[in-house]
């Protein structure tokens, strides 16, 4: 389960990655422009990631229930 985690947190690390790279290809790099796109970058990571939580999050979460040791 936790290789499951690690290589969604890869993948969403290599589409913000893409887009840091897709938004170099303008031509104009600057400082500004560096520093835009890791922002987006960085964003785009973390919603892919929270997407992905979103839909694994009750598999990894314990639910308590009030008298569940009783048989």
């Amino acid at each position: 389960m936790n290789k499951e985690i690690l290589w969604n947190i890869v993948n969403s690390l290599l589409s913000g990655g893409l887009v840091f790279l897709g938004a170099l290809t303008d031509g104009g790099i600057s400082s500004k422009s560096i520093c835009a796109a890791l922002i987006v970058a960085a964003s785009v990571a973390l919603l892919q990631f929270k997407d992905y939580w979103k839909k694994e999050e009750e598999e990894y979460t314990t639910k308590r229930k009030l008298g569940a040791f009783i048989p």
